[in-house]
């Protein structure tokens, strides 16, 4: 009962976890999106490098208890 009232203790490292997986991507694919106007070669490699990263973040955290 206790453990129903008080949690787990690792629900603030899973929120951080699941905020570091989307919000790092997001920050990367509008930077991106600014720098394939200005520079066209480093702009697609920020998004590439986005992509690559919200897949393997989702595809790790995803993977844990689900």
């Amino acid at each position: 009962m206790n453990y129903l009232i008080y949690g787990s203790g690792w629900e603030s490292f899973i929120v951080i976890m699941v905020l570091f997986g989307v919000i790092v991507p997001l920050i990367l694919f509008l930077i991106g999106l600014i720098q394939i106007g200005k520079n066209k070669k480093k702009g697609q490699l920020i998004l590439i490098i986005a992509t690559i990263y919200s897949i393997i973040s989702f595809g790790v955290c995803g993977g844990f208890g689900f």
